[in-house]
């Protein structure tokens, strides 16, 4: 049970990506599910980690 109310306040890790949808380049600090996401719904956007920069 303190596991699971534990995990309630955890921090997702954020990544600091750049995201181009072929018009508007965008800076945002996503968490890998939000990335997931847009890739899943935008399959035209460029999204990188700056860490692969």
């Amino acid at each position: 049970m303190f596991e699971s109310i534990k995990n309630l306040f955890k921090k997702e890790e954020v990544f600091p990506c750049i995201i181009f949808d072929g018009k508007i380049m965008k800076y945002l600090d996503l968490t890998q599910k939000q990335i997931d996401k847009l890739q899943e719904e935008n399959k035209d956007w460029t999204i990188t980690k700056k860490e692969e920069c």
